[in-house]
Protein backbone atom coordinates (compact mmCIF):
# COMPACT_ATOMS: atom_id res chain seq x y z
CA UNK A 1 0.00 0.00 0.00
CA UNK A 2 0.80 3.43 -1.00
CA UNK A 3 2.29 5.32 1.52
CA UNK A 4 0.18 8.26 1.03
CA UNK A 5 -2.99 5.92 1.66
CA UNK A 6 -2.12 4.96 5.01
CA UNK A 7 -3.57 6.74 8.27
CA UNK A 8 0.70 7.10 8.79
CA UNK A 9 1.09 9.16 5.60
CA UNK A 10 -1.76 11.39 5.71
CA UNK A 11 -1.44 11.99 9.33
CA UNK A 12 3.05 12.72 8.49
CA UNK A 13 1.82 14.88 5.45
CA UNK A 14 -0.18 16.83 7.83
CA UNK A 15 2.21 17.30 9.91
CA UNK A 16 4.90 18.35 7.47
CA UNK A 17 2.24 20.65 6.05
CA UNK A 18 1.48 21.97 9.90
CA UNK A 19 5.12 22.32 10.63
CA UNK A 20 5.79 24.25 7.67
CA UNK A 21 2.67 27.18 8.16
CA UNK A 22 3.97 26.94 12.17
CA UNK A 23 7.88 27.75 10.84
CA UNK A 24 6.19 30.77 8.72
CA UNK A 25 4.17 32.02 11.26
CA UNK A 26 6.86 31.72 13.99
CA UNK A 27 9.20 33.71 11.89
CA UNK A 28 6.53 36.14 10.88
CA UNK A 29 5.82 36.76 14.78
CA UNK A 30 9.62 37.21 15.40
CA UNK A 31 9.72 39.64 12.97
CA UNK A 32 6.73 41.59 14.01
CA UNK A 33 8.43 41.12 17.61
CA UNK A 34 11.80 42.07 16.71
CA UNK A 35 10.71 44.81 14.71
CA UNK A 36 8.35 46.20 18.30
CA UNK A 37 11.56 45.54 20.45
CA UNK A 38 13.29 47.80 18.88
CA UNK A 39 10.91 50.56 18.36
CA UNK A 40 10.19 50.13 22.00
CA UNK A 41 13.75 50.00 23.12
CA UNK A 42 14.56 53.41 20.71
CA UNK A 43 11.63 55.61 22.24
CA UNK A 44 12.12 54.20 25.48
CA UNK A 45 16.07 55.50 25.73
CA UNK A 46 15.00 58.46 23.65
CA UNK A 47 12.00 59.44 25.93
CA UNK A 48 13.69 62.32 27.53
CA UNK A 49 15.40 63.63 24.30
CA UNK A 50 12.92 66.62 23.49
CA UNK A 51 12.40 67.29 27.14
CA UNK A 52 16.41 67.61 27.73
CA UNK A 53 16.68 69.68 24.51
CA UNK A 54 13.83 72.25 25.71
CA UNK A 55 15.55 72.63 29.10
CA UNK A 56 19.29 73.39 27.23
CA UNK A 57 17.61 76.52 25.32
CA UNK A 58 17.40 74.26 22.05
CA UNK A 59 17.19 77.13 19.80
CA UNK A 60 20.50 79.13 21.00
CA UNK A 61 20.40 82.04 19.68
CA UNK A 62 19.54 85.68 20.47
CA UNK A 63 17.87 86.46 17.34
CA UNK A 64 13.94 87.49 16.72
CA UNK A 65 12.34 84.05 17.13
CA UNK A 66 11.02 83.85 13.56
CA UNK A 67 10.18 81.32 11.10
CA UNK A 68 13.71 81.67 9.91
CA UNK A 69 15.59 81.20 12.59
CA UNK A 70 13.52 78.54 13.91
CA UNK A 71 14.29 76.50 10.72
CA UNK A 72 17.84 77.27 11.40
CA UNK A 73 18.14 76.68 14.67
CA UNK A 74 16.38 73.08 15.05
CA UNK A 75 18.51 72.45 11.80
CA UNK A 76 21.69 72.39 13.86
CA UNK A 77 19.99 70.12 16.36
CA UNK A 78 19.42 67.72 13.63
CA UNK A 79 22.97 67.91 11.97
CA UNK A 80 24.04 66.66 14.97
CA UNK A 81 21.86 63.70 15.22
CA UNK A 82 20.77 62.30 11.38
CA UNK A 83 18.84 59.55 12.79
CA UNK A 84 16.15 62.15 13.67
CA UNK A 85 13.72 64.68 12.38
CA UNK A 86 12.85 67.68 14.11
CA UNK A 87 9.63 69.37 14.57
CA UNK A 88 8.37 72.50 15.79
CA UNK A 89 4.16 72.06 16.04
CA UNK A 90 1.01 74.47 17.00
CA UNK A 91 -1.44 73.04 19.48
CA UNK A 92 -3.45 71.98 16.57
CA UNK A 93 -0.44 69.66 15.05
CA UNK A 94 0.65 72.23 12.41
CA UNK A 95 4.00 72.03 11.53
CA UNK A 96 5.45 75.55 12.14
CA UNK A 97 9.46 74.99 11.20
CA UNK A 98 11.81 71.46 10.43
CA UNK A 99 14.59 70.25 10.08
CA UNK A 100 13.80 68.60 6.91
CA UNK A 101 13.12 70.46 3.94
CA UNK A 102 9.91 71.84 3.08
CA UNK A 103 9.41 70.36 -0.17
CA UNK A 104 9.86 66.65 1.48
CA UNK A 105 6.83 67.54 3.57
CA UNK A 106 4.05 65.33 2.86
CA UNK A 107 1.45 66.45 5.21
CA UNK A 108 1.58 70.22 7.00
CA UNK A 109 0.00 68.94 10.27
CA UNK A 110 0.40 66.23 12.60
CA UNK A 111 -2.39 64.11 14.51
CA UNK A 112 -1.93 65.34 18.24
CA UNK A 113 -3.62 62.53 20.09
CA UNK A 114 -0.85 59.86 20.19
CA UNK A 115 1.90 63.22 20.91
CA UNK A 116 -0.75 63.82 24.28
CA UNK A 117 -0.60 60.03 25.00
CA UNK A 118 3.45 59.89 25.29
CA UNK A 119 3.18 63.37 27.39
CA UNK A 120 0.59 61.51 29.44
CA UNK A 121 2.97 58.75 30.15
CA UNK A 122 1.56 55.67 28.09
CA UNK A 123 3.87 52.97 27.78
CA UNK A 124 5.98 52.47 24.49
CA UNK A 125 6.09 51.97 21.51
CA UNK A 126 3.79 55.19 20.80
CA UNK A 127 3.46 55.83 16.48
CA UNK A 128 2.69 59.06 15.66
CA UNK A 129 2.30 60.08 12.15
CA UNK A 130 5.60 60.68 10.06
CA UNK A 131 5.56 64.64 7.94
CA UNK A 132 7.57 63.00 5.31
CA UNK A 133 5.31 60.07 4.35
CA UNK A 134 2.08 59.95 4.01
CA UNK A 135 1.31 56.34 5.61
CA UNK A 136 4.05 55.60 7.43
CA UNK A 137 3.79 56.29 11.64
CA UNK A 138 6.95 56.19 13.66
CA UNK A 139 8.35 56.10 17.39
CA UNK A 140 8.94 59.83 18.36
CA UNK A 141 9.57 62.10 21.53
CA UNK A 142 8.24 65.31 22.09
CA UNK A 143 7.75 68.06 24.74
CA UNK A 144 6.22 71.07 25.65
CA UNK A 145 8.00 74.02 24.55
CA UNK A 146 7.51 76.92 27.05
CA UNK A 147 9.32 79.96 25.28
CA UNK A 148 7.00 83.45 25.66
CA UNK A 149 8.93 84.59 21.90
CA UNK A 150 8.35 80.97 20.28
CA UNK A 151 5.27 80.50 17.71
CA UNK A 152 5.30 76.87 18.33
CA UNK A 153 3.98 74.65 21.43
CA UNK A 154 5.60 71.76 21.14
CA UNK A 155 8.90 69.98 19.81
CA UNK A 156 8.03 66.51 17.97
CA UNK A 157 11.24 64.75 17.09
CA UNK A 158 11.18 61.74 14.82
CA UNK A 159 13.01 58.94 15.65
CA UNK A 160 14.39 56.09 13.43
CA UNK A 161 15.16 57.55 10.81
CA UNK A 162 17.23 54.74 9.93
CA UNK A 163 14.25 52.92 8.52
CA UNK A 164 14.39 55.23 5.38
CA UNK A 165 17.63 54.38 4.60
CA UNK A 166 18.47 51.97 1.78
CA UNK A 167 18.59 48.23 3.12
CA UNK A 168 18.02 49.00 6.83
CA UNK A 169 14.48 47.36 6.94
CA UNK A 170 15.82 44.65 4.87
CA UNK A 171 18.65 44.35 6.88
CA UNK A 172 16.65 44.45 9.75
CA UNK A 173 14.60 41.70 8.72
CA UNK A 174 17.53 39.22 7.06
CA UNK A 175 19.15 39.68 11.08
CA UNK A 176 15.45 38.54 12.48
CA UNK A 177 15.03 35.37 10.46
CA UNK A 178 18.80 34.61 10.55
CA UNK A 179 18.82 34.75 14.61
CA UNK A 180 15.39 32.93 15.02
CA UNK A 181 15.80 30.10 12.00
CA UNK A 182 18.23 27.84 14.28
CA UNK A 183 16.33 27.55 16.91
CA UNK A 184 13.29 27.24 14.64
CA UNK A 185 14.77 24.76 12.96
CA UNK A 186 15.76 22.67 15.89
CA UNK A 187 12.44 23.05 17.47
CA UNK A 188 11.06 21.78 13.85
CA UNK A 189 12.70 18.52 14.10
CA UNK A 190 12.27 17.74 17.24
CA UNK A 191 8.73 18.06 16.69
CA UNK A 192 9.00 16.03 13.57
CA UNK A 193 11.21 13.52 15.24
CA UNK A 194 8.68 13.11 18.44
CA UNK A 195 5.31 13.25 15.82
CA UNK A 196 7.06 10.47 13.50
CA UNK A 197 7.37 8.07 16.82
CA UNK A 198 3.81 8.97 18.45
CA UNK A 199 2.49 8.20 14.62
CA UNK A 200 3.80 4.89 14.05
CA UNK A 201 3.06 3.75 17.35
CA UNK A 202 -0.70 4.94 17.04
CA UNK A 203 -1.27 3.21 13.52
CA UNK A 204 0.46 0.20 14.50
CA UNK A 205 -2.44 -0.25 17.44
CA UNK A 206 -4.74 0.94 15.23
CA UNK A 207 -3.42 -2.14 12.73
CA UNK A 208 -4.23 -4.61 15.51
CA UNK A 209 -7.39 -3.30 16.46
CA UNK A 210 -8.67 -3.54 12.56
CA UNK A 211 -7.31 -7.11 12.72
CA UNK A 212 -9.01 -8.24 15.89
CA UNK A 213 -12.15 -6.60 14.37
CA UNK A 214 -11.94 -7.89 10.62
CA UNK A 215 -11.29 -11.48 12.23
CA UNK A 216 -14.99 -11.13 14.59
CA UNK A 217 -16.52 -10.50 11.36
CA UNK A 218 -15.01 -13.24 9.60
CA UNK A 219 -16.03 -15.37 12.41
CA UNK A 220 -19.87 -14.19 12.13
CA UNK A 221 -20.55 -14.06 8.61
CA UNK A 222 -20.62 -10.87 8.45
CA UNK A 223 -19.17 -9.90 5.07
CA UNK A 224 -21.20 -7.81 2.63
CA UNK A 225 -21.77 -4.44 3.51
CA UNK A 226 -25.12 -3.15 3.35
CA UNK A 227 -24.45 0.47 2.34
CA UNK A 228 -22.39 1.67 -0.58
CA UNK A 229 -19.07 3.00 0.27
CA UNK A 230 -18.12 6.17 -1.17
CA UNK A 231 -15.57 5.67 -4.01
CA UNK A 232 -12.75 7.73 -2.12
CA UNK A 233 -13.20 5.69 0.63
CA UNK A 234 -12.33 2.60 -0.86
CA UNK A 235 -9.06 0.52 -0.12
CA UNK A 236 -8.56 3.72 2.07
CA UNK A 237 -6.61 3.92 4.97
CA UNK A 238 -6.77 2.62 8.66
CA UNK A 239 -9.54 4.70 9.88
CA UNK A 240 -11.87 4.25 6.82
CA UNK A 241 -11.17 0.44 7.01
CA UNK A 242 -12.31 0.52 11.06
CA UNK A 243 -14.73 2.84 9.95
CA UNK A 244 -16.67 0.34 7.32
CA UNK A 245 -15.92 -2.65 9.75
CA UNK A 246 -17.55 -0.80 12.46
CA UNK A 247 -20.24 -0.08 10.39
CA UNK A 248 -21.10 -3.34 8.94
CA UNK A 249 -21.03 -5.05 12.41
CA UNK A 250 -23.35 -1.77 13.96
CA UNK A 251 -25.71 -2.58 11.16
CA UNK A 252 -25.72 -6.51 11.33
CA UNK A 253 -26.33 -6.25 14.96
CA UNK A 254 -29.04 -3.43 14.46
CA UNK A 255 -30.55 -5.30 12.09
CA UNK A 256 -30.75 -8.34 14.33
CA UNK A 257 -32.12 -6.45 17.53
CA UNK A 258 -34.60 -5.04 15.37
CA UNK A 259 -35.83 -8.38 13.80
CA UNK A 260 -35.50 -10.15 17.53
CA UNK A 261 -37.65 -7.21 18.90
CA UNK A 262 -40.27 -7.65 15.98
CA UNK A 263 -40.70 -11.32 16.74
CA UNK A 264 -41.20 -11.12 19.98
CA UNK A 265 -43.86 -8.89 20.28
CA UNK A 266 -45.06 -11.05 17.15
CA UNK A 267 -44.98 -14.01 19.28
CA UNK A 268 -46.25 -12.11 22.38
CA UNK A 269 -49.31 -11.06 20.06
CA UNK A 270 -49.33 -14.40 18.78
CA UNK A 271 -49.83 -16.38 21.97
CA UNK A 272 -52.47 -13.48 23.64
CA UNK A 273 -54.53 -13.47 20.23
CA UNK A 274 -54.28 -17.55 19.55
CA UNK A 275 -55.41 -18.49 23.61
CA UNK A 276 -57.87 -15.92 23.22
CA UNK A 277 -59.39 -17.14 19.84
CA UNK A 278 -58.98 -20.90 21.35
CA UNK A 279 -60.66 -20.33 24.79
CA UNK A 280 -64.20 -19.34 23.42
CA UNK A 281 -65.10 -21.94 21.34
CA UNK A 282 -62.82 -24.56 23.22
CA UNK A 283 -65.24 -23.29 26.23
CA UNK A 284 -68.36 -23.70 24.62
CA UNK A 285 -67.49 -27.05 22.85
CA UNK A 286 -66.86 -28.51 26.35
CA UNK A 287 -70.08 -26.98 27.82
CA UNK A 288 -71.86 -28.49 25.44
CA UNK A 289 -69.74 -32.31 25.38
CA UNK A 290 -70.30 -31.70 29.22
CA UNK A 291 -74.39 -31.80 29.06
CA UNK A 292 -74.78 -34.40 26.29
CA UNK A 293 -72.76 -36.84 28.62
CA UNK A 294 -74.33 -35.65 31.72
CA UNK A 295 -77.98 -35.28 30.78
CA UNK A 296 -77.55 -38.30 28.06
CA UNK A 297 -80.37 -39.90 29.26
CA UNK A 298 -82.85 -36.71 29.94
CA UNK A 299 -82.37 -34.74 26.84
CA UNK A 300 -84.84 -35.98 23.98
CA UNK A 301 -83.29 -36.49 20.49
CA UNK A 302 -84.03 -33.05 19.16
CA UNK A 303 -82.29 -31.31 22.21
CA UNK A 304 -79.43 -33.60 21.39
CA UNK A 305 -79.32 -32.54 18.13
CA UNK A 306 -79.26 -28.76 18.85
CA UNK A 307 -75.92 -29.22 20.87
CA UNK A 308 -74.23 -31.93 18.68
CA UNK A 309 -74.63 -28.74 15.78
CA UNK A 310 -73.10 -26.21 18.10
CA UNK A 311 -70.19 -28.65 19.58
CA UNK A 312 -69.45 -29.15 15.16
CA UNK A 313 -69.71 -25.55 14.65
CA UNK A 314 -67.28 -25.01 17.14
CA UNK A 315 -65.33 -27.69 16.27
CA UNK A 316 -65.33 -25.77 12.94
CA UNK A 317 -64.28 -22.92 14.31
CA UNK A 318 -60.98 -23.89 16.03
CA UNK A 319 -60.06 -26.02 12.97
CA UNK A 320 -60.33 -22.86 10.46
CA UNK A 321 -58.30 -20.48 13.13
CA UNK A 322 -55.92 -23.33 13.38
CA UNK A 323 -55.88 -23.38 8.98
CA UNK A 324 -55.19 -19.58 9.21
CA UNK A 325 -52.23 -19.77 11.66
CA UNK A 326 -50.55 -22.54 9.74
CA UNK A 327 -51.44 -20.46 6.51
CA UNK A 328 -50.47 -17.09 7.72
CA UNK A 329 -46.97 -18.87 9.32
CA UNK A 330 -46.23 -20.47 6.15
CA UNK A 331 -46.40 -16.74 4.23
CA UNK A 332 -44.44 -15.32 6.60
CA UNK A 333 -41.80 -17.93 6.26
CA UNK A 334 -41.38 -17.65 2.83
CA UNK A 335 -42.82 -21.16 2.56
CA UNK A 336 -45.30 -20.92 -0.10
CA UNK A 337 -44.57 -21.71 -3.27
CA UNK A 338 -46.15 -19.72 -6.04
CA UNK A 339 -47.57 -22.08 -9.59
CA UNK A 340 -48.31 -18.94 -11.79
CA UNK A 341 -50.32 -20.26 -14.82
CA UNK A 342 -52.63 -18.03 -16.99
CA UNK A 343 -55.93 -18.25 -16.35
CA UNK A 344 -59.54 -16.38 -17.37
CA UNK A 345 -60.21 -14.02 -14.50
CA UNK A 346 -63.96 -14.53 -15.30
CA UNK A 347 -64.14 -17.77 -14.83
CA UNK A 348 -62.41 -17.94 -11.69
CA UNK A 349 -65.18 -15.36 -10.16
CA UNK A 350 -67.67 -17.50 -11.07
CA UNK A 351 -66.87 -20.08 -9.60
CA UNK A 352 -66.23 -18.40 -6.27
CA UNK A 353 -69.53 -17.03 -6.36
CA UNK A 354 -71.31 -20.10 -6.90
CA UNK A 355 -69.36 -21.82 -3.73
CA UNK A 356 -70.79 -19.07 -1.32
CA UNK A 357 -74.44 -18.51 -3.31
CA UNK A 358 -75.76 -21.05 -0.41
CA UNK A 359 -74.06 -19.39 2.21
CA UNK A 360 -75.21 -15.60 1.09
CA UNK A 361 -79.22 -17.24 0.62
CA UNK A 362 -78.94 -18.72 4.13
CA UNK A 363 -77.92 -14.69 5.12
CA UNK A 364 -80.29 -13.36 2.88
CA UNK A 365 -77.38 -11.86 1.62
CA UNK A 366 -77.60 -10.76 -2.24
CA UNK A 367 -74.58 -12.10 -3.97
CA UNK A 368 -73.99 -10.75 -7.26
CA UNK A 369 -71.34 -11.41 -10.38
CA UNK A 370 -70.56 -8.25 -12.40
CA UNK A 371 -67.75 -9.29 -14.82
CA UNK A 372 -66.45 -7.13 -17.66
CA UNK A 373 -64.86 -9.15 -20.08
CA UNK A 374 -65.21 -12.50 -18.72
CA UNK A 375 -62.44 -13.97 -21.04
CA UNK A 376 -59.58 -11.58 -19.91
CA UNK A 377 -56.74 -13.99 -18.89
CA UNK A 378 -54.94 -12.89 -16.20
CA UNK A 379 -51.05 -14.41 -14.71
CA UNK A 380 -50.89 -15.39 -11.31
CA UNK A 381 -51.76 -18.65 -8.63
CA UNK A 382 -55.05 -19.86 -9.13
CA UNK A 383 -55.28 -21.39 -5.78
CA UNK A 384 -54.04 -18.34 -3.93
CA UNK A 385 -56.06 -16.27 -5.57
CA UNK A 386 -58.99 -18.31 -4.62
CA UNK A 387 -57.78 -18.30 -1.38
CA UNK A 388 -58.18 -14.09 -1.59
CA UNK A 389 -61.54 -14.58 -3.41
CA UNK A 390 -62.96 -16.92 -0.71
CA UNK A 391 -61.58 -14.34 2.51
CA UNK A 392 -62.90 -11.79 0.65
CA UNK A 393 -66.38 -13.00 0.23
CA UNK A 394 -66.43 -14.23 3.61
CA UNK A 395 -65.87 -11.36 5.37
CA UNK A 396 -67.99 -9.24 3.39
CA UNK A 397 -70.65 -11.38 3.95
CA UNK A 398 -70.62 -11.33 7.52
CA UNK A 399 -70.60 -7.65 7.15
CA UNK A 400 -73.21 -7.38 5.28
CA UNK A 401 -76.90 -7.45 7.04
CA UNK A 402 -79.87 -9.55 5.57
CA UNK A 403 -81.17 -7.63 2.44
CA UNK A 404 -77.89 -6.23 1.55
CA UNK A 405 -76.01 -7.33 -1.42
CA UNK A 406 -72.71 -8.09 -2.08
CA UNK A 407 -70.72 -7.73 -5.64
CA UNK A 408 -67.95 -9.33 -6.99
CA UNK A 409 -66.51 -7.23 -10.41
CA UNK A 410 -63.59 -7.67 -12.57
CA UNK A 411 -63.24 -4.58 -14.75
CA UNK A 412 -59.88 -4.17 -17.53
CA UNK A 413 -58.33 -1.25 -16.99
CA UNK A 414 -55.27 -1.21 -19.63
CA UNK A 415 -52.70 -3.75 -19.41
CA UNK A 416 -54.31 -4.64 -16.04
CA UNK A 417 -57.40 -5.89 -14.46
CA UNK A 418 -59.30 -4.67 -11.22
CA UNK A 419 -60.84 -7.27 -9.12
CA UNK A 420 -62.99 -5.92 -5.97
CA UNK A 421 -65.67 -7.17 -3.42
CA UNK A 422 -68.03 -4.20 -2.48
CA UNK A 423 -70.73 -4.81 0.27
CA UNK A 424 -73.60 -2.70 1.74
CA UNK A 425 -72.42 -3.26 5.16
CA UNK A 426 -71.96 -0.61 7.84
CA UNK A 427 -68.65 0.18 6.31
CA UNK A 428 -65.46 1.32 8.23
CA UNK A 429 -63.70 4.62 9.57
CA UNK A 430 -60.96 6.00 8.39
CA UNK A 431 -59.03 4.29 11.74
CA UNK A 432 -60.52 1.29 11.19
CA UNK A 433 -59.41 1.53 7.12
CA UNK A 434 -56.17 2.00 7.97
CA UNK A 435 -55.97 -1.52 10.61
CA UNK A 436 -58.56 -3.51 8.90
CA UNK A 437 -55.17 -5.44 7.57
CA UNK A 438 -53.50 -5.84 10.33
CA UNK A 439 -52.87 -9.49 11.72
CA UNK A 440 -55.45 -10.01 14.36
CA UNK A 441 -57.45 -6.71 14.01
CA UNK A 442 -61.79 -7.17 14.52
CA UNK A 443 -62.62 -3.52 14.23
CA UNK A 444 -65.62 -2.52 16.12
CA UNK A 445 -67.63 -5.36 17.35
CA UNK A 446 -70.60 -3.37 17.68
CA UNK A 447 -70.33 -2.60 13.68
CA UNK A 448 -70.26 -5.69 12.46
CA UNK A 449 -70.90 -9.41 13.31
CA UNK A 450 -66.95 -10.07 12.90
CA UNK A 451 -67.15 -11.38 17.04
CA UNK A 452 -65.17 -14.82 17.05
CA UNK A 453 -63.44 -14.01 14.04
CA UNK A 454 -59.40 -14.67 14.06
CA UNK A 455 -59.02 -11.49 12.44
CA UNK A 456 -56.67 -13.08 9.83
CA UNK A 457 -58.19 -13.43 7.13
CA UNK A 458 -57.66 -9.76 5.25
CA UNK A 459 -54.32 -10.01 6.64
CA UNK A 460 -54.01 -13.27 4.74
CA UNK A 461 -55.36 -11.88 1.72
CA UNK A 462 -52.75 -8.98 1.93
CA UNK A 463 -49.52 -11.30 2.19
CA UNK A 464 -50.79 -13.39 -0.53
CA UNK A 465 -51.07 -10.42 -3.23
CA UNK A 466 -47.75 -9.34 -2.22
CA UNK A 467 -46.60 -12.65 -3.62
CA UNK A 468 -47.98 -11.65 -7.08
CA UNK A 469 -46.06 -8.09 -6.79
CA UNK A 470 -50.26 -6.31 -6.10
CA UNK A 471 -51.64 -4.85 -2.70
CA UNK A 472 -55.33 -4.55 -1.77
CA UNK A 473 -56.87 -1.56 -0.85
CA UNK A 474 -60.17 -0.56 0.55
CA UNK A 475 -62.18 2.43 -0.27
CA UNK A 476 -65.35 2.97 2.55
CA UNK A 477 -67.28 5.01 4.75
CA UNK A 478 -69.18 4.45 7.73
CA UNK A 479 -72.79 3.68 6.32
CA UNK A 480 -72.15 2.97 2.96
CA UNK A 481 -70.62 -0.08 2.72
CA UNK A 482 -67.13 -1.16 2.06
CA UNK A 483 -65.19 -1.69 -1.35
CA UNK A 484 -62.23 -4.09 -1.47
CA UNK A 485 -59.99 -4.19 -4.73
CA UNK A 486 -56.50 -5.29 -6.25
CA UNK A 487 -55.07 -5.40 -9.69
CA UNK A 488 -53.57 -8.45 -11.96
CA UNK A 489 -52.30 -7.96 -15.07
CA UNK A 490 -53.77 -9.11 -18.19
CA UNK A 491 -51.80 -11.06 -20.53
CA UNK A 492 -55.13 -11.50 -22.99
CA UNK A 493 -57.45 -8.77 -23.53
CA UNK A 494 -61.02 -9.12 -23.74
CA UNK A 495 -63.31 -10.48 -26.82
CA UNK A 496 -66.81 -10.85 -24.92
CA UNK A 497 -69.15 -9.30 -22.11
CA UNK A 498 -70.79 -11.22 -19.72
CA UNK A 499 -72.81 -9.58 -16.99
Amino acid sequence: MKLRQTLFGRLLLVFMVFGAVMTIALLVVMQVSHRLYHLEFDQTVNRNLAQNYVAANFLLTDAPLTVDTLHRGIGKLAAANPEVDIYLLEDDGSIVASSVPESDWRRTRVDMRPIRDFLAGRSAPILAEDPRDAARKDVFTAAPVQIAECPADFLYIVLRRGEHQPGAAQLRTNYAVGEGAGVILTAALLAVGLSLLFLRLLTRRLGVLESAIRGFRDAHGIQTPTRQQPPGRLGGDEVDRLEALFGDLTRRIEAQMEALKATDVMRRDLLANVSHDLRTPLTTLLAHLETLYMKRSELTDDERGEYLQVAMRQSRRIGLLVEQLLEAAKLDAGQVTMNVENFPIGELLQDVVQKFALAARDRGVDLEAEIVAATTVVSGDIALLERVLDNLIDNALRHTPAGGRVTVAAQPQGVRVRVAVQDTGAGLTPREAERVFDRFYRGDPGRSSSAGQSGLGLAIVKSILELHGTTIAVDSRPGDGACFFFDLPVVVQPSSVIS
